[in-house]
């Protein structure tokens, strides 16, 4: 492998005017041996940092014709080793971050896979537009979401973001140079969006625009209620009145209470919707946002600029810096339900979640059409995203490994499919259970886009 690994960097840069950065040392790849989960650890060879397309290509067709596998990374925020390299190399595409001119037009803006979402939102802004789907981790690279899928405070409008995505720029395990969309290569579309970048690369990409208005009101609802919360996510899903929703599940009343296996801590749940509205001069009227819903008590209203609301989330993840909690484990879970299942399953899985691991999961509605075929979620109405999103867990703590992984079988065993950028369990992961039906058309695409399994 030695000898491969200085091979590949004579090669390509001998191979390009300009020369393509290939870091071997163990200290400077070392950030790339594990992702933000910090569960997985893998065994890079080299980081190999392409600055161009033709660069990119390169790499890959030397990577294609010497039988060696390719990572591909942006930011490394996945959480089960989904953007680990094990004993190949890390493609780092973060230099490929060009934000290209916004069509206002069609209501569109163009950029390359590197580029940060953050980076897309200070363009689009100042043009009164944002993507109709933004994450709450504005630092994250477009092509590692697109990778994974993307959820928002407006997916029960516009679904996830890879729903909105006009056409895709990619590079194949065969070094092919392919632009798609949903008529143009709809099979390479498909299986690259949402699809861990195991078919292509994802070279640049141009994303769907939604007009906004100036400012932003935010109603907080408390409920005691699982039914009453879940039924006006629901009716709120499917209300043109607003523009943003999310909902939450809150601890209280702590305790301790016997149960078979003996005392244990126990916590009391209640439940939260943020409901957002955005408006230019007319505020939005209280009562007619409101009329009809079950909410316990309003606890919060708050109006700010559209333009500071898509960063709600910094002072999360500031705080998670600050506390050390960004470098314990992230073994986070995200799952595809519909309302009817994940009300019947929620309770028992709040019940079995260790106090450890916080409060604050989250139930945000997603509409469910115009998706990508190989981006899967369950054959029913009204889905819901249900994650558990802890701040941090201990390396030591097996204990919520453990609960965990039974969570995430639950949610499978009835019928849920997991988002792909979160931790996928402690076995290997069922692909075939994972695309049903359908995993054969992946299988048939793979083979036919990177036949020598370059990218895993």
């Amino acid at each position: 492998m030695t000898f491969s690994i200085q091979n590949l960097k004579s090669k390509i840069q001998n191979s390009i005017d300009s020369g393509v950065n290939v870091i071997l040392d163990c200290s400077s790849i070392s950030s790339a041996c594990t992702d933000f989960g910090n569960l997985v650890r893998g065994n890079t060879c080299g980081i190999i940092q392409p600055c161009s397309v033709e660069e990119l290509r390169t790499v890959v067709q030397f990577a294609n014709d010497h039988h060696l596998q390719l990572k591909t990374r942006g930011k490394g925020y996945t959480q089960s080793g989904q953007s680990v390299a094990q004993e190949g190399f890390t493609l780092e595409v973060t230099q490929l971050n060009q934000v290209y001119e916004l069509d206002t037009t069609a209501k569109t803006i163009a950029c390359e896979a590197g580029a940060k979402w953050q980076d897309i939102v200070a363009t689009t802004i100042s043009h009164g537009m944002l993507p109709r789907v933004l994450p709450l981790n504005l630092e994250q690279t477009v092509g590692g979401l697109l990778s994974t899928g993307g959820i928002g405070s407006t997916s029960k409008t516009y679904g996830p973001v890879i729903a909105n995505v006009v056409d895709i720029d990619i590079i194949t395990g065969n070094s092919e140079y392919i632009k798609c969309s949903r008529t143009q290569k709809p099979e390479l579309y498909d299986a690259v969006l949402g699809g861990l970048g195991r078919c292509g690369i994802i070279v640049s990409t141009t994303l769907e625009l939604r007009t906004i208005k100036q400012y932003i009101r935010t109603f907080h609802l408390l409920y005691d209620s699982l039914d009453a919360w879940m039924h006006d996510q629901v009716l709120l899903g499917k209300s043109n009145q607003i523009d943003h929703l999310e909902g939450f599940c809150w601890s209280s009343a702590k305790g301790i209470r016997n149960t078979p296996s003996g005392k244990r801590f126990f916590t009391h749940w209640l439940y939260g919707l943020q409901i957002g509205v955005e408006y230019s001069i007319i505020e939005p009227c209280l009562t007619d946002i409101l009329k009809g819903l079950n909410y316990c008590k309003l606890i919060h209203t708050e109006d700010e600029e559209t333009a500071s609301h898509v960063f709600r989330y910094q002072p999360r993840f500031d705080m998670m810096r600050e506390t050390g909690a960004w470098n314990q484990t992230h073994p986070w879970i995200d799952c595809f339900m519909s309302a009817k299942t994940l009300a019947e399953i929620m309770p028992e899985i709040l019940d079995m979640l260790p106090l450890s691991l916080g409060d604050g999961h989250r139930a945000i509605m997603v509409a469910s059409d115009n998706l990508p075929y190989l981006f899967m979620m369950p054959p029913e109405d009204d889905i819901f995203c249900f994650a558990i999103l802890p701040v941090g867990v201990a390396t030591h703590d097996t204990n919520s490994l453990d609960v965990l992984e039974k969570v995430n079988q639950m949610l499978l065993n009835a019928g849920g499919k997991r988002y792909l950028s979160g931790w996928l369990g402690k076995s290997d992961f069922n692909w075939k259970q994972h695309y049903g039906n359908r995993y054969d058309t992946w299988v048939t695409v793979k083979q036919q886009y990177d036949p020598e399994c370059i990218f895993g």
